[in-house]
């Protein structure tokens, strides 16, 4: 990592800012000259390639090229054929613990595929998607069927990632969507290898960060990661870990009291606002107050497939003892897996947040004590719209005819799991001139910036 001595002898964070020169694009730069911008430490490095998975469980792919493309054997590297073909595509199937693949009369099986544009300016297309760098096809680890994943630089990724987590904006959110560039690239950094078991690093999903990829790149979110370029946050000498989430709802949360993990000392309550009894910067988001309402039934209904899920999922490895007591049965042979009719739900706790901490549903079978944000998955919206409940930032509100639930709503505010960034928070300090490193130590207080050194 370059290294700098400053000679004041503290470091400072990376201050951004935006200057106009004439009409020039708005940019990103030190406000004061020679201040230090960067965290002296142990060196971090990117990596060269990063493996992002796009599909798993496949039984055939097709993957089209839009210039000539090499295919390789994934272990030895060895080209087995050149694509000439622009537009050519390859279909891939799964044969044992092979990958074959066939283009035309031109025929191959191997443990691994990979296809490697000539160019690095041309696109491999999949399911719609244009995208950059090389594709791995392999047989997936733990299915039947194929895993396909793009291996591709971090900037690159970033590219395919930053528009669709915090949206397109204009000139005056640049400084929240350079924010939102260093805690993506961060969370990325942090969790590399989380998904090696899989074969690749990263979903390409919610399950980790929404990426598609190249077609509808944003030229001002790519302005943003060019001039953060490699930039991630550390505490107490270690990547922090960067959640974030669309709206938090007028405060974020700690972690510990949200997900079953532990807490750390940049990921507190903390008021969205610039101050106290100010108003929140989130404030003007259409999820910042919200209403769910289900009929008795439909609930009831609803339960009878997420109760058992949530048992299921958090009897895997370290949640039980956080999540205990689970399920109190009402009687001898209660199975936790047919809840039956619904009796009554009742919130036990908060978390200092506004969360809910614990949340009490009895029913036929039980009484089932459901923590933190996974209430969420287990109050689905009766319309299905979201998939999950928008926060666990609510209150409830019952209405019974001869003692049965008839009506139940949820009262609630916020979109997400309100833990670190506040997306619409950003944006709104961004309205307001705040600058990317003062938007990051506002929902990560206490990290600093350091640069990766590319391997």
């Amino acid at each position: 990592m370059q290294r700098r001595i400053f000679a004041r002898g503290w470091f400072v964070f990376l201050i951004l800012a935006g200057l106009w020169s004439g009409c020039a694009p708005k940019r990103l730069a030190p406000l004061v000259a020679g201040e230090q911008p960067f965290v002296q430490g142990d060196e971090l490095r990117a990596p060269t390639l990063l493996n992002v998975g796009l599909a798993q469980g496949r039984q055939n792919l097709l993957v089209s090229v839009n210039g000539p493309c090499l295919v390789l054997d994934s272990q030895s590297r060895k080209k087995l054929f050149r694509l000439e073909q622009q537009g050519g595509q390859l279909q891939f199937s799964r044969q044992g613990d092979f990958v074959v693949w066939l283009h035309g009369s031109v025929r191959g099986k191997q443990a691994g595929i990979v296809l490697q544009p000539v160019d690095p300016d041309y696109r491999l297309t999949h399911d719609d998607k244009d995208y950059r760098g090389d594709f791995l096809i392999i047989p997936s680890p733990k299915t039947n069927g194929l895993t396909l994943v793009n291996q591709v630089d971090m900037e690159s990724y970033l590219k395919g990632v930053v528009p669709w987590e915090i949206g397109r904006h204009g000139q005056e959110e640049l400084a929240a969507l350079a924010a939102q560039a260093v805690a993506a690239r961060t969370y990325t950094v942090s969790h590399l290898g989380s998904r090696k078991s899989l074969g690749f690093d990263v979903y390409a999903s919610v399950m980790d960060q929404v990426y598609k990829g190249s077609r509808h790149e944003d030229p001002l979110c790519n302005q943003a990661i060019a001039e953060t370029h490699g930039l991630v946050l550390k505490s107490n000498g270690r990547l922090v870990d960067a959640y974030y989430s669309a709206c938090c709802g007028g405060s974020s949360s700690r972690v510990e009291k949200v997900w079953p993990r532990k807490g750390e000392s940049y990921l507190v309550d903390h008021p969205d606002s610039p101050g106290s009894g100010k108003t929140a910067f989130c404030s003007e988001s259409k999820y910042f107050h919200w209403v769910e309402t289900w009929s008795g039934d439909r609930l009831e209904e609803i339960l009878q497939e997420t109760l058992p899920a949530y048992i299921d999922y958090m009897i895997q490895g370290d949640r039980p003892a956080w999540a205990r007591p689970m399920f109190s049965p009402s009687g001898s042979g209660a199975d936790p897996n047919q809840p039956g009719r619904l009796h009554d739900l009742e919130i036990l706790a908060y978390t200092p947040s506004g969360r809910i901490a614990q949340l009490m549903i009895s029913t036929e079978a039980g009484t089932y004590h459901v923590r933190g944000d996974r209430v969420r998955w287990v109050l689905v919206p009766p319309s299905g719209q979201p998939s999950i409940l928008r926060s666990a930032r609510f209150e409830l509100e019952k209405v019974r005819r001869d003692g049965r639930l008839t009506k139940i709503s949820a009262r609630g505010g916020g979109y997400g799991h309100g833990i670190g960034l506040c997306q619409t928070g950003a944006l709104e300090m961004a309205r307001q001139g705040y600058s990317a490193s003062k938007i990051l130590l506002h929902y990560y207080p206490g990290s600093v910036l350091q640069r990766l050194e590319a391997q």
